[in-house]
This record gives structure tokens, sequence and C-alpha cells, in this order.
């Protein structure tokens, strides 16, 4: 089914039209048979956010993902339908800014990494009610390809979305039409359940953080990681078979609240949010595992390390405690999760080395821009990738045209072809 849209998509491309100004885009869409895309942004288009919206799309290089008109059916979207400033904030949770075009397939292929690597880039979300990651900056997108059928799905999506094709509609505007509506992360609470991981969210709730709130009062690290102060973190999250197996281990400390909140903080680095082809390139790095100048801090003050072998790849405590990355790039309002084969057991902390460490990451954050483009490995002078696992090849298909054209899918058009042809 899908393969015969794409045929029907190019079949119909035949008109062009120029995009200078909100109608002309939003006729185009219309032409090219998104009506109710075409619709919800027309709405938008009454509120400021839509308007900023629509006018980064028309100017500069983007990819939109285009949900079909079936995606507009779904209950959550049409509560949306009296909400235009609502609305909005789900449009720009749908554009890119930067090229994502693979280049090594042809000149307008959707870039995706093949599992386990990820493809990411920041979106134009940027509500503060939706979003709060580090330095303000812009909400992620997540996809993968399936090496078995070529497919390109997104992460996070419940139920899953897919991209069904791609088409180039300038050389600055590739839109990829898509079976559903994308939602933004939920916070950590939210994505911890959705992901079957109760033993871990049962314990960050039950241990706590002293004097963590202005009053002085205690929170739960659960708290402490939804809290609104709290702009941007890497949790690296034990799966319920990790945590069963560390049983012996916690139950030993369960009287000993410091060395669980030590344990806990181990987990995960306070200020930055550290996305899989980040983590992936340093780890390719044989000198990654080197404790000892590692610039990955937990929020205990213990450094992290990582390295990559034939079994995957690994994140390191300062202890030694390691643990092999299982799943990646769980996307949270404010960070990204980790998921982990085994509970990293280490209750030493260094809080002078903690505090060091988030006020060099809130610096770094409040002077960084949004990046543009598929996020990919760290360029510090300490790390030296040796790949990005983002630079692999893609099964979409589209036609690139000028620059100053766009591309219009005549859809009704490509079924009378295609009629008259079998006739």
């Amino acid at each position: 089914m899908r393969s015969s849209l794409a045929i029907i998509s190019i079949l119909g491309l035949c008109l062009h039209a120029r995009a200078q100004n909100p109608s002309d885009l939003i006729n185009s869409l219309q032409r090219a048979g998104l009506t109710s895309l075409a619709s919800a942004l027309q709405q938008a288009n009454g509120t400021q956010e839509g308007q900023n919206l629509i006018s980064q799309l028309m100017n500069g290089n983007h990819t939109l993902f285009a949900p079909d008109n079936r995606a507009f059916d779904d209950p959550s979207v049409q509560s949306l339908s009296n909400d235009p400033a609502g609305l909005s904030n789900i449009l720009a949770y749908h554009v890119l800014p930067g090229n994502f075009v693979n280049g090594s397939m042809n000149s307008s292929a959707l870039q995706s990494g093949v599992l386990p690597n990820v493809t990411l880039g920041h979106t134009l979300l940027t509500n503060s009610s939706l979003v709060q990651l580090e330095g303000n900056k812009s909400q992620v997108l997540a996809w993968s390809r399936n090496d078995s059928d070529g497919q390109i799905y997104f992460l996070n999506q419940n139920p899953e979305v897919n991209v069904i094709n791609t088409t180039a509609f300038s050389d600055n505007l590739l839109v990829a039409t898509v079976d559903g509506v994308l939602q933004p992360p939920a916070n950590i609470t939210g994505v911890l359940s959705q992901n079957n991981l109760t033993s871990l969210l049962g314990f960050l709730n039950m241990v706590n953080v002293p004097a963590f709130y202005s009053n002085g009062s205690n929170a739960t690290v659960d708290g402490v990681l939804d809290s609104n102060t709290t702009r941007g973190y890497t949790f690296f999250a034990p799966t319920n078979q990790a945590l069963q197996n560390a049983e012996s281990s916690l139950a030993s400390l369960a009287n000993n609240q410091t060395a669980l909140a030590n344990i806990l903080q181990n987990h995960y680095i306070n200020g930055t949010s550290y996305y899989s082809p980040q983590l992936y390139g340093v780890a390719s790095n044989e000198s990654s595992s080197d404790l000892g100048s590692s610039i990955f801090v937990s929020a205990a003050g213990e450094p992290f390390g990582f390295n990559t072998n034939s079994s995957g790849t690994f994140v390191t405590s300062g202890n030694g405690a390691s643990a092999r990355i299982v799943k990646s790039d769980l996307l949270t309002e404010n960070g990204v999760i980790h998921i982990i084969d085994n509970v990293l057991v280490n209750t030493n902390s260094d809080s002078a080395r903690a505090s060091s460490a988030f006020a060099s990451a809130t610096s770094v954050a409040a002077h960084s821009s949004t990046q543009t483009g598929p996020i990919g490995a760290l360029a510090t002078s300490s790390v030296t990738s040796t790949s990005n696992p983002n630079n692999t090849t893609s099964d979409a298909t589209s036609i690139r045209v000028g620059s100053t054209w766009v591309l219009i899918l005549a859809g009704a058009f490509g079924w009378a072809m295609l009629t008259f042809v079998g006739a």
C-alpha cells in the first residue's frame, strides 16, 4: 500500500506554484491532497505562533513531516479544533530546520539511521509548557529505519507513526507524508510508565533528595527530574529485570537514603541532554573509556565512560559498574532517557565536582544555539568521533526541482492517469 501511494504521488506530479505567502503554501498542500493539514495550518495562521511557524516554513531549509488526512481523524487531534494555539504547537513539532536529505542516496532522500542507530533533530516546538530543555532549546524528534523492510518510523509514538513517502516541494522544503500526528514527549513519569519501567519509577519515588525545594523541603528523585528547574538531563534507566537482579544489593541499603540517592544520581547527568548519536560517537573513541579524563559527570559527581564492542554500547560509572544500552532516545519534556540492562550500583559522590559540572553545563547551554540538521557526534577537543551513526541510507523516494518552485502532487490527476493507463 505504501509503495502504491508513493507511485501515485510520483505520477501525480504535474503542477507548479510559486510559494511566496501563506496562501501559496496552504494551496500547495491542498493540491497535494493534504487537505486536513492545509486546513490545520490555515487555522493556526490565526495565531501568532502559527504565523511564526508558517513564516519559518517559507524561509530557509526545513523538513515537514506532514500527517495524511486520516491522521487528523484521531480524537486527540480533533480536540484541538477549537484551540488554534495548541494546534500550532503540535504542528511546530512536525517541522525541523536544517538539511535532513541523505545525499549519499539521492538529492532528496530522507536521512535515517538504521536500527539500532537513530536520527534526531530539533523541531520548531519551543512552547515552555511542553518543552523545558537546557538553554531553552526546542524539542527533539527521533526516527529510525527497520533494516528488514526499510520502513522509517518514529520513536516515542504510541501508536506507531510511519513515513509513507517523501516529496521535495522545493530545494528548501522536503515534505515527508506520515500516517499519524506526532505527539510531543511527556514528563519522566509518563515516559517511564509508557515503557513499562515501573520498578525504576517506584525507586525514584521512594528516594528523597534533601532540601531540594526553595522552602527547604525534600523532593523525591522523580520530583527532582520532573521539576521546572531541571532543564536538561541524560538518564540511564535500568530495566525491571536489572533492578530485580540488584535487589540484594539495594535491600542492604534500604535504611540509607543517602546511599540510595547517590546510586540514583549516578544514573544521570544533570543539565545536558545527550542523545545516542553523541554517546555512540564518544563510545567509538578508544580513549572515551578513560574515566579519569571523562567529560561526562553524574549528578552525584562521579564520571561516566562509554565504549563499544561487538555486544553493543556500554556506559560505565566511576567505580567500574557497567551496563549495556539496550534502547536509546526515550524523549521527555526536559531531557532524554536511555534504557540499560544493569544497575550502576555506585554509592560514591563528589558534591564539588557535581556542582562544577552542572555550572559548566548551564553556562554552555546559555551560550549555545539550537542545532539545525541531524544531531551528530560531539565536537569537542577532548572527544574525537570516528563515526557518525546517522550516515546511513534511506529508502525514501522523492524528486527535487528548482528552489523557486513548489512541486505539487496532483493526487486526483494521478488516479485519473492510472485509470486511463489501465483502461
